[in-house]
């Protein structure tokens, strides 16, 4: 319906306060996103944190602490940690991935296809990394549908072994007047949930604007059966800020011919 002129609110037309648009909002959310994370990239469990990785095959195991294989002298005890086929066993007990607690010390358990614990230590002294974002750009965010295409894959890592992952469809969206497409993967590893999906993808900027080895964003489902892929909320993989970790390297599939000027770049020494 269209409103006559003479019957709007004066006093509406008179503010100063402008209407606040879904554009407005998005923006505001991704900043809170990467201000949260600027505060956690300073915390106990940072990346920048970490300062050994230590490869435990399945099968075997390794002692970590006060007189262990791996000497910890202030965590003030010791733990075993042995990796399975499906996770870990810590002093016994069975666990998936995640963070064990010892001393000033955090243990990172890691699977990803090739067990390791990762040592973090929160006091020790860490490399000088800020991260930093393209501004938001309001047309890199798509409502997309899913082209389901299901088929196991492997993909490259920074470590010698492929991670096992599987595409689970496509999703094609335009840009700078190209049509691009892009696959869907889930990482085929313990603790990864069955309902996690992400675009690992490399493009135009890699190497020169963001992080040489491509960038990740995870996938919101919506009601409606389509995806939020808003690549202002695509970043970098651990590796860019540390390299005692191991990042799936993005599928040939999932290199674009287009810049993709939103999301994560490069940290900044």
């Amino acid at each position: 319906m269209v409103v006559p002129a003479a019957s709007l609110d004066r006093g509406a037309l008179a503010s100063d306060t402008p209407a606040v648009t879904p554009t407005d909002e998005n923006a505001r959310e991704v900043e809170e996103s990467r201000e949260s994370y600027r505060e956690w990239l300073s915390g106990p469990e940072s990346f920048l944190a970490a300062v050994a990785r230590h490869e435990l095959p399945v099968g075997q195991s390794l002692r970590f602490g006060v007189k262990g294989d791996v000497e910890l002298p202030e965590a003030g005890a010791m733990v075993t940690i042995a990796a399975t086929d499906d996770g870990f066993r810590v002093d016994g007990f069975k666990r998936g991935p995640g963070m064990v607690r010892l001393g000033r010390y955090r243990l990172r358990l890691s699977h990803q296809n090739a067990p390791a614990v990762v040592v973090i230590d929160p006091d020790a002294k860490r490399e000088r990394l800020a991260p930093r974002w393209f501004p938001y750009a309001p047309g890199l965010r798509f409502i997309l549908s899913l082209e389901p295409d299901p088929e196991k894959i492997a993909l490259e890592s920074t470590r010698e072994r492929d991670r096992s992952a599987e595409r689970v469809g496509w999703f094609t969206f335009s840009l700078e007047g190209r049509e691009c497409r892009v696959a869907a993967i889930r990482l085929l590893e313990p603790g990864v949930p069955e309902d996690s999906l992400q675009i690992l993808f490399k493009d135009r900027t890699n190497g020169r604007e963001s992080y040489h080895i491509g960038r990740y964003l995870d996938l919101d489902p919506l009601e409606d059966g389509g995806y939020l892929v808003d690549f202002n909320r695509s970043y970098n993989p651990a590796c860019a800020f540390s390299p005692h970790y191991n990042c799936p390297v993005p599928p040939p599939e999932n290199r674009l011919v287009v810049a993709i000027r939103a999301g994560e770049m490069t940290p900044e020494p």
